[in-house]
């Protein structure tokens, strides 16, 4: 099984440039969802870091099923799910990721 690992703080080395890139796009992937889908609460360039809730589905819950199931692996932080985006992770590890939200959510 496929392993994205969403769950480490960024290091403090890599390119700036790029992590903020892949924040913005994870962000984009995330409003695709449209009227129901998860609401972005913060999306940190810098960081790396972007939290999102997700109604309807508790943060425990859905960070089991996407471990599980998927190999995606991610923090909860209150009611949020936690992405935290490094610069070495490749864009298309995004799209991997919102294709399997997509298939959870739409269940």
């Amino acid at each position: 099984m496929r392993t994205v690992n969403l769950s480490v703080p960024a290091p403090a080395k890599g390119d700036p440039a790029r992590l903020a890139r892949l924040v913005r796009h994870l962000e984009a992937r995330l409003h695709d969802f449209g009227p129901g889908g998860p609401e972005v609460r913060s999306a940190d360039q810098k960081s790396g870091l972007v939290l999102a809730r997700f109604s309807g589905e508790t943060p425990r819950s859905l960070a089991d099923t996407l471990a599980r199931s998927f190999g995606i692996l991610v923090r909860t932080e209150g009611d949020c799910i936690a992405f935290q985006l490094t610069p070495d992770l490749p864009f298309e590890d995004l799209d991997y990721v919102w294709g399997c939200l997509f298939q959870v959510l739409g269940e």
